[in-house]
């Protein structure tokens, strides 16, 4: 693993026990995120701790002001559930695209990249699960054949990454979204672009739900 792999590993890390720890409260809105302490905390260097910084800046989890650092910002639910309300409706029509646009040769890569999450998700492991379905949704975004409307949905997936994260800490999501997946993969290899554009906004629809239950329920 080359470095610049290894710190994206290690700032992910961060980024779901900040996110843990920001929903459950145990660190309350308004509190100053010192980086060395958190490095301290993970036994890491200062680096990936400020790439998660960021990302959960991106998020809205916290605010970051130059010279004075990273403080929590309270969630708001609302405002979550209107990013995954557009992220679902972008992903749709990236899905629709592709049943319409892609090769047969890119199909080829998404039904193989859909397999090897299967097995991630059959042998539990989250870790794997989560960096293959980001090549899954990449190819999805590629496949669409519209830079425009792919830089929407990255835009997106990298605002939600932070929340996205725990769910695939959750065996029964990472089971569904990857049945979520396999009717995504046939309806893009079959052509039908109506059913793809339905099966991938439900998709984002259902990790919605999961992640505001989540919100609501350590309020």
């Amino acid at each position: 693993m080359n470095d610049t792999r290894e710190e994206t590993t290690l700032s992910q890390k961060v980024v779901r026990g900040l996110t843990e720890d920001i929903i459950s409260g145990r660190v309350p809105s308004g509190d100053k995120l010192e980086i060395q302490v958190i490095a301290d905390r993970f036994g890491i260097s200062a680096t990936p701790v400020r790439d998660a910084l960021r990302e959960l800046a991106i998020a809205g989890l916290v605010e970051i002001v130059p010279r004075r650092g990273a403080t929590v910002l309270s969630v708001d639910v609302a405002r979550l559930r209107d990013m995954f309300e557009t992220a679902a409706e972008i992903e749709g029509l990236c899905a629709r695209f592709a049943a319409e646009r892609m090769t047969r040769s890119e199909r080829l890569r998404l039904e193989m990249v859909a397999k090897q999450a299967h097995e991630a998700a059959n042998a539990g492991d989250a870790v794997l699960y989560a960096q293959i379905n980001d090549k899954f949704h990449e190819l999805l975004f590629d496949g669409a054949r519209n830079v425009s409307l792919a830089e929407l949905a990255r835009s997106f997936r990298v605002r939600l990454s932070p929340f996205r994260a725990k769910l695939f800490y959750q065996k029964k999501r990472v089971v569904t979204s990857d049945n979520e997946h396999e009717r995504i993969v046939e309806a893009i290899v079959a052509g039908k672009p109506e059913d793809a554009q339905n099966a991938a906004r439900e998709h984002l629809s259902n990790a919605s739900l999961n992640v505001i239950e989540y919100f609501e329920a350590n309020a």
